[in-house]
């Protein structure tokens, strides 16, 4: 693979890792071979065909559909959703998965007072390429891959040759996956495009600019909003409002370690992402 294929990937992935969408719309990839190549028009810039989301003007829907295509934890049934949108390559996803839904989980879903429901917002073209790729490990397969890709994304995102879509292969590998249906995989570019515009339409829809982004009976929860007490309160209101009786408060524990990779989390956000990410590293 060429390396300036390579300095794209690594240019899309930002890796520096900021929490944002960046630029303008999502970018839609275009999977050849194992390869991540940038829909061009001559000039080698990627394209993307809709206006950012502007946050000042935007307008979030309150309605939020769960089918049966999307990929639920919990109680199918239960009287509280949290949609969580995550990036594959957001440190502070990865943080967000490995410190706070456990919390979440033990307090709400496991007595079937809330479902989570778990959606990806493309922030590169590498995140598109991973949910192609963890779709093609089934449905069993999906959520697993998910949670390994952020839990290890320092040893397959920064690599010391830069080759993340060999990291790819190799995370793809540890979950099962052949080398040949790895390349099999990343030819599915009608996959790739339906998936990148269902993450588009969904930040147009509720006016998402950054990631992670929470949907609480399809309230958006950005920022210091789903720190764990704050998420906390926001669900014993949900089931206070619907008549549910709140589980007890969970007892004061130890934060655990952030998950591999994952960074000190940053700032404000801005807007949404266009096709090619922002390079530039975080400011100290």
């Amino acid at each position: 693979m060429s390396s300036g294929l390579l300095d794209k990937i690594s240019a899309a992935v930002g890796i520096a890792d900021k929490r944002v969408l960046v630029g303008g719309g999502v970018a839609v990839a275009l999977l050849v071979g194992g390869g991540i190549w940038y829909f061009t028009q001559g000039s080698g810039e990627s394209t993307v065909a809709e206006a950012p989301v502007n946050p000042e003007t935007c307008e979030p829907s309150k309605d939020v559909v769960v089918t049966d295509a999307d990929y639920i934890i919990g109680d199918k049934n239960a009287p509280v959703t949290l949609v969580e949108y995550l990036s594959q390559t957001c440190s502070h996803c990865a943080e967000f998965r490995a410190i706070e839904i456990p919390k979440i989980e033990e307090s709400f879903v496991k007595s079937g007072k809330l479902r989570i429901v778990f959606r990806e917002l493309h922030r590169n073209n590498v995140d598109v390429a991973a949910s192609v790729l963890g779709r093609c490990l089934g449905r069993d397969g999906f959520l697993p891959f998910t949670d390994m890709l952020l839990e290890n994304q320092r040893s397959w995102m920064m690599r010391e040759d830069n080759d993340i879509v060999a990291g790819l292969r190799e995370m793809a590998r540890r979950a099962g996956m052949s080398s040949e249906d790895f390349e099999s995989c990343l030819k599915k570019q009608d996959e790739a495009t339906k998936l990148a515009k269902a993450s588009q339409d969904d930040a147009r829809k509720y006016c998402m600019t950054g990631t992670p982004t929470l949907l609480l009976n399809g309230r958006k929860l950005e920022g210091e909003q789903i720190a764990y007490e704050n998420l906390d309160k926001a669900i014993r209101e949900e089931l206070k409002k619907a008549g549910i009786e709140e589980p007890p408060a969970a007892p004061d524990s130890e934060t655990p370690a952030p998950a591999e990779g994952a960074t000190p989390a940053e700032g404000a956000t801005a807007p949404a992402e266009g096709g090619a990410a922002e390079t530039k590293p975080p400011s100290p």
